[in-house]
């Protein structure tokens, strides 16, 4: 693995921030679909339902006749940048700007599988797994109606992985897809929710398209179970400094305290980030 510098600087106030994943090269990509819609959704989301500020994240959904991908808007045009600097002679990496939830996801509805990437932070790689996707049951609510987008929508509600979801789709649109790996309505959810409010997803954008569905293979990815990707993940989260410092090779870690001064992170305790998954089980 490529690394930048042997000390990595984490504000202690801003310890959340280094969830997100450094730039990636998208030259080794390769199409596996080719979209005819495109839907943009905002996230809004908080790694625990106690914290007080939420993070946000724009993302893409390309559907296409077998496959639909969501991922990162934000990911996605920092890894171009990166890509044209590389081609350039750059060896440059950038840390994107924002909160950018660093899952993608490439599915498919015909056979019921979903090929999941979760790039961790900075550069310590990315995790690469496939699963099956769920079948939801849907409970339509009766006399529901809102209007997102100019289309007239009904809401739905459904039981995921330990959390209650809200839904909001229309049949003006008729695809059975939605975020994440939400489908299986009688039309495109345009809202959804869980019922603490963790995570909101609501699309801010719809349009016909003709744009390959791309699948890329980045630096350093490591092939696991959905259950060992999720234990790798809650391990960040509990341990971040011993996290970041062994996946980058033993890098060392200063931390600045609210004196300003720097200290070594092994002179300090670990200082964990509270964490609620999506897939609560």
């Amino acid at each position: 693995m490529k690394q930048l510098v042997s000390i990595l600087l984490i504000l202690m106030s801003f310890i959340a921030n280094a969830q997100t994943p450094y730039s990636q090269s998208l030259e080794n990509g390769k199409i596996v679909d080719t979209a005819k819609y495109k839907a943009t959704y905002q996230l809004r989301y908080k790694n625990h339902p106690d914290d007080k500020d939420y993070m946000e994240d724009t993302r893409i959904l390309l559907i296409g006749k077998e496959k639909y991908k969501d991922c990162s808007e934000i990911l996605l045009h920092f890894d171009s940048i990166h890509t044209e600097e590389s081609r350039r002679g750059s060896s440059t990496y950038s840390n994107p700007a924002g909160n950018p939830w660093p899952l993608e996801i490439i599915g498919s509805l015909q056979n019921k599988t979903a090929n999941i990437k979760y790039r961790l932070p900075i550069m310590t790689g990315t995790l690469r797994y496939e699963e099956l996707l769920p079948t939801l049951a849907w409970n339509f609510v009766p006399d529901s109606s809102m209007t997102i987008l100019g289309y007239e929508c009904q809401e739905a509600t459904t039981e995921y992985a330990g959390r209650i979801y809200k839904a909001w789709f229309t049949t003006e649109l008729p695809l059975p897809y939605g975020p994440y790996k939400f489908g299986g309505l009688p039309g495109l959810i345009l809202r959804i929710q869980d019922a603490e409010g963790q995570y909101n997803w609501e699309c801010s954008g719809f349009e016909k398209c003709s744009e390959p569905i791309m699948s890329y293979e980045y630096d350093n990815e490591k092939g696991c179970s959905p259950e060992d990707a999720a234990k790798t993940i809650a391990r960040y989260f509990k341990s971040p400094y011993t996290f970041l410092s062994s996946g980058m090779g033993g890098a060392r870690i200063m931390v600045r305290g609210s004196d300003g001064k720097f200290r070594n992170s092994s002179d300090i305790e670990e200082q964990s980030i509270p964490y609620k998954p999506l897939e609560i089980k």
